[in-house]
């Protein structure tokens, strides 16, 4: 099976011959990749300044952000099917049985600093033809939403961070009594990366009014943004 890997101590990028995935255990599913994103990460790790191969392998498999569908589930999986679309999360837990966050499977929380993260931290990642994970691991996507799917894991770290600003939200003594000085719901997103614009698509939908600030000038991040209901502003 080909896939693409990078291997830090040769300072090299290729595609290499890469083991087939196989049902390991019960809760396993292999998965046939459509599409792989690409984010400063990638291309930090492909500059060899961050980045690291598993233990017993002398190269990494780039991609952390992918798109499949599933070829074949193991005997214990029920809420996956094949031909089911499905999108990969990165981060896996660490061994730690100290670790609370991990063994409660929120390895996003992981108190050891021994966690892995597919296509970045001793885990090879989905830059192949196929892998294979744990079930439960693998987010089912709507075949409607196959074209975007592949956005899923960069909007996860808009998602986490407007979760956390509710949450502080809710702390406010005005926002408990339901009132907002008038002024609605409000959002300032600064930056205009893939991310930003995802996390203010994001505060559109739940209904904040959002302004866009990049020290870019005015272009197709501008229209874009303006596009989505948002106002745009730039340092220029």
């Amino acid at each position: 099976m080909k896939a693409v890997a990078v291997f830090p101590e040769e300072r090299a990028l290729r595609l290499v011959d890469h083991r087939e995935p196989a049902i390991l255990a019960p809760g396993d599913v292999v998965v046939r990749v459509l599409e792989v994103g690409f984010c400063g990460t990638d291309r930090e790790i492909a500059a060899y300044r961050m980045g690291a191969p598993p233990p017993d392998s002398p190269y990494l498999v780039l991609g952390h952000e992918a798109v499949g569908e599933v070829v074949e589930v193991g005997s214990s999986v029920r809420r996956i099917r094949p031909g089911d679309l499905v999108v990969p999360t990165v981060r896996r837990p660490c061994r730690r049985e100290t670790c609370r966050a991990c063994r409660m499977g929120r390895p996003d929380f992981c108190l050891s600093g021994e966690y892995t993260q597919r296509g970045i931290k001793e885990a090879h990642g989905f830059l192949a033809e196929r892998f294979s994970d744990d079930a439960r691991w693998l987010q089912p996507v709507p075949r409607e939403l196959r074209e975007v799917a592949v956005l899923t894991q960069p909007l996860s770290i808009a998602e986490t961070a407007i979760a956390e600003l509710e949450q502080v939200q809710k702390r406010l003594p005005w926002a408990a009594l339901g009132e907002t000085g008038g002024a609605g719901k409000r959002a300032l997103v600064l930056g205009a990366g893939p991310v930003a614009l995802l996390g203010a698509m994001a505060l559109v939908v739940r209904g904040y009014k959002v302004t866009v600030y990049s020290h870019a000038g005015r272009g197709d991040k501008a229209e874009f943004a303006e596009s989505i209901g948002a106002q745009f502003v730039t340092a220029d």
